[in-house]
């Protein structure tokens, strides 16, 4: 698949719902056309009336003649350009362009090349699409989910990697601030502390990151430390906010 560069047009929000206290997903539907062709693992930008732009990955894994996006958002109460973004959302219509993105599945991947996925927060997003590719096109090499969360709670689609464990995948959900209250049974602490514990079946893998900045830099040096190859390691975080 060829991508051409990003292109600007007007969608329609076809629906929002509410997935956790401040997570909503958005699906975008474009009536005229069909979105531009990109790589599972890319965003797109929101260009906002206030002639600002926000960055959002695109949860929907890509197929011909796409006609809807998924998107997810966190919502925040001290950003004003979040509370712009969430009033055009109410209005109905958004001005986005796509792709975006150096992070992504190419079309030359290996299928037997394991994979290795580390989300945080909304970062899951980015790794739906990839995931979501990779089964429909019956990816063969071992494929892991790391998610990490605050708390239980902050797992907003919980049933979903489930749902791809039946699949094949490796899910491994870890919470940094459980409580007795939560009845939490799963793993406890960072997600590179959950990573390194598990290095020998994942040090091979090729691996993309998604979440802020300092969570994907300390994964990220916590893993070099311990002899994951560099040349596997992938993150948006390196081009928006690259180290000086």
């Amino acid at each position: 698949m060829q991508i051409s560069k990003p292109s600007s047009l007007q969608c329609s929000v076809a629906d929002t719902q509410l997935l956790s206290s401040d997570i909503y997903r958005v699906k975008l539907t474009i009536e005229s056309n069909c979105f531009p062709d990109y790589y599972p693992g890319q965003y797109l930008m929101v260009h906002l009336q206030n002639n600002e732009s926000s960055c959002f990955s695109i949860a929907s894994a890509p197929k011909k003649n796409q006609q809807h996006l998924e998107l997810h958002i966190q919502r925040l109460k001290d950003s004003p350009n979040s509370q712009q973004l969430f009033q055009e959302i109410k209005e109905g219509v958004l001005n986005i362009s796509l792709p975006a993105g150096n992070c992504y599945l190419p079309d030359t991947i290996d299928t037997q090349q394991p994979l290795l996925f580390i989300a945080a927060g909304t970062g899951f997003s980015q790794m739906k699409s990839m995931i979501e590719h990779c089964l429909r096109h019956q990816h063969s090499g071992e494929i892991h989910l790391y998610w990490g969360a605050r708390t239980p709670a902050d797992f907003y689609l919980p049933s979903l990697p489930v749902q791809w464990s039946g699949k094949g995948l490796h899910y491994h959900p870890v919470v940094s601030e459980a409580n007795h209250e939560d009845d939490w049974c799963g793993r406890h602490g960072l997600l590179y502390e959950a990573i390194l514990a598990d290095r020998e079946q994942l040090i091979d893998c090729q691996t993309y990151l998604s979440g802020s900045p300092r969570m994907v830099y300390t994964t990220y040096d916590a893993m070099i430390e311990n002899g994951f190859p560099k040349k596997n390691l992938y993150s948006d975080v390196f081009d928006y906010a690259s180290r000086k």
